[in-house]
């Protein structure tokens, strides 16, 4: 859905309006959320958060700014950062969850947010490329920041063969990335 479209239709029915744009990225938000909490937060944690992700959209967002385009950088910087901010809370043992109002409206965070996802699936898509274990080695070693061995135990390697096969898989991903003209 476009900011058009969201606010063509919120000038005839806010609630229909709303109702469609939930259906449009429940999804997209749910994945988003989720990848951030599965290892900290409850089903009905993470369902609760993807709820509150769209009540700042919807109090947030604002149909008269004069923006065009999809709606997903928005609500993905949304999703993001309250799955950030609750994610941080349960592992400090913090009760409350906050977010920033005015750091949502910029045009700006949109668009630096949505170069910012085009990057991130280049780059998994060029981990992807690295083949098994490789790519599984990277994504648990940096995206989920597992150890060695906790990685061994998985691909079936030891962890000193994890520890060579991560170097050489990074000075890969490396070379492919530069081939792309992406820099870390």
């Amino acid at each position: 859905m476009t900011h058009e479209e969201f606010r063509d239709k919120k000038k005839k029915s806010s609630e229909q309006a709303h109702k469609e744009l939930f259906e449009a990225y429940c999804g997209y938000v749910y994945t988003i959320v989720f990848n951030r909490l599965r290892s900290v937060a409850a089903r009905e944690d993470i369902e609760e958060c993807v709820c509150d992700v769209f009540a700042d959209v919807y109090c947030y967002y604002n149909p008269e700014k004069n923006v065009s385009g999809d709606l997903s950088g928005f609500i993905g910087t949304i999703a993001r950062r309250k799955a950030a901010a609750l994610y941080k809370s349960r592992i400090s043992g913090a009760e409350t969850v906050s977010i920033d109002d005015e750091s949502l409206s910029s045009e700006q965070d949109v668009e630096s947010e949505t170069a910012a996802n085009e990057q991130r699936r280049i780059i998994l898509g060029k981990i992807a490329e690295l083949g098994e274990p490789d790519s599984t080695i990277i994504i648990q070693k940096y995206y989920y920041g597992r150890s060695a061995a906790e990685i061994a135990g998985m691909v079936k390697l030891t962890p000193e063969n994890i520890r060579v096969r991560s170097g050489r898989a990074v000075k890969k991903l490396k070379e492919m990335l530069e081939k792309a003209d992406i820099s870390l």
